[in-house]
């Protein structure tokens, strides 16, 4: 039996390279053969199987009929799998479904988180990157915090925050954004020493991971409990200094978080600090209705320190 199914697994994998074969394969019905090679003993089977799941799952269709038809739990077996080449091609399927959105509620209930939290708790950076962007992927459905609590992937997340890999720094960061607009979560990320990495973020030269942090911050400021580690522990200058970045974008996330830290009375003097004020005016020229609503706001509430509301007249505010 295994013999047989090692040669229709080479088949089906030559087959599935084709692109007019990722769609007959399963208009044909191959999906249940092609999903019960993966729970197969046999690792040459599992490896041809894989990798045959993972060519048709490139098609967009093919994302959903994949898990329609069970293929969810076997694919996240074989993230624990031994076999570091297994392992990957499991983990590249279940990246390629989790962008489906009618997939990501799914990998989430099925298991599919603590499988992958598990492999954050390693170090190989291929498993790593696919790992967090799969959760990236899945982190935008509600409940999954819940379960990246219990499962413990925050710590491991602001770990990869700091990695020395790229690609593996923005696919965390992007998973600490999703995390950050859960009122639930909010408070882990800077329980976890988040805030550290995403300083760093806010004062590097890439505008991409400069939005996804500036996000963070707003998320995290609209909280008044968050205020005395976001302000106190250094977060402020950075996030200040964005404030006249040409990223429009960019802009419009800080000037949010600066409003929010603005309603605090013993933030404003630090808002107000070295270029705050200046910068904080320079923001009522703007066309964006919603910076001109923050800095008009913001403005508002520091102003009512007599010292300050001077500093903004000199400004011409």
């Amino acid at each position: 039996i295994d013999e047989v199914q090692e040669h229709v697994a080479v088949c089906l994998q030559n087959l599935s390279v084709n692109a007019n074969n990722k769609i007959r394969i399963v208009q044909v019905g191959g999906l249940p053969a092609l999903i019960e090679l993966l729970r197969s003993r046999n690792k040459k089977v599992q490896a041809q199987g894989v990798v045959a799941l993972r060519n048709l799952s490139v098609n967009a269709d093919n994302k959903v009929y994949i898990v329609d038809e069970g293929a969810l739990p076997p694919l996240i077996a074989l993230l624990r799998s031994p076999d570091k080449q297994i392992q990957t091609q499991a983990l590249g399927v279940l990246r390629n479904l989790s962008i489906s959105p009618a997939n990501k509620v799914r990998v989430v209930n099925e298991g599919g988180i603590p499988a992958l939290v598990n492999i954050l708790r390693g170090s190989v950076p291929e498993l790593l990157e696919g790992a967090l962007i799969t959760l990236r992927n899945v982190t935008v459905e509600p409940e999954s915090d819940i379960h990246l609590f219990q499962d413990g992937a925050v710590a491991p997340l602001v770990q990869h925050m700091m990695s020395t890999d790229h690609a593996i720094r923005k696919a965390a960061l992007g998973c600490v954004r999703n995390l950050s607009a859960n009122a639930r979560s909010k408070a882990h990320v800077l329980r976890e020493n988040g805030l550290q990495p995403l300083m760093a973020f806010l004062a590097c030269n890439d505008e991409e991971l400069q939005e996804n942090a500036a996000v963070v911050f707003r998320n995290l400021s609209v909280n008044a409990e968050n205020d005395d580690k976001l302000v106190w522990e250094g977060g402020l200058p950075a996030l200040v200094s964005l404030l006249g970045s040409v990223n429009e974008t960019i802009v419009e996330h800080v000037a949010g978080a600066v409003r929010n830290l603005s309603c605090g009375v013993a933030n404003r003097p630090k808002i107000a600090e070295g270029d705050g004020v200046r910068l904080i005016v320079t923001l009522l020229t703007s066309t964006n209705d919603r910076v001109l609503e923050h800095a008009a706001a913001t403005l508002r509430n520091i102003s009512a320190s007599a010292a300050i509301a001077d500093k903004i007249a000199l400004e011409g505010g």
